[in-house]
């Protein structure tokens, strides 16, 4: 066998080995992904299932002309929530909390947080054009309640 022969075989091995080594790490990397993405799933599957909400009352005041709307919602599960990531709908229209028409949109006993523990209820009062017929509340999990005002 001559040098050329070695020199080939070589060349053929560490082709092969560098072959190896990036087509392992790419799937390497892409098990890690799917293995984060399913845990990521199963978390937030876990939080929806520990996450529960009640609205507590719903109803309409005439104060001066001007028509409100409050709400309490009770946190009945385990999870702590984000205020800043519960949504409104009033009569299936999205109410923004950051709007104007929001008067007060705080947990109750504790306004300067967005922390909404369980066991803690969470109120809003918002001005409405006319009065409304249903309103639903959205947690940041993805869990709602709606109640007939």
């Amino acid at each position: 066998m001559g040098f050329s022969v070695s020199g080939a075989t070589v060349v053929i091995f560490l082709g092969l080995f560098i072959s190896f080594g990036i087509a392992y790490s790419a799937a390497n990397n892409g098990m890690e992904r799917v293995n984060d993405a399913y845990e990521e799933n199963t978390e937030d599957a876990l939080a929806r299932q520990n996450t529960a909400i009640a609205i507590g009352n719903a109803s309409v005041a005439n104060e001066g002309g001007d028509l409100y709307l409050n709400v309490t919602v009770n946190n009945t599960g385990s999870t702590t929530l984000s205020t800043d990531d519960t949504d409104i709908l009033i009569d299936g229209n999205y109410t923004n909390h950051t709007s104007s028409r929001m008067e007060t949109f705080e947990v109750v006993g504790s306004d300067e947080t967005d922390i909404w523990l369980p066991g803690e209820t969470f109120r809003f009062n918002v001005s409405v054009a006319t009065r409304p017929d249903r309103v639903k509340v959205v947690t940041g999990p993805g869990v709602a309640d709606s109640e007939v005002v």
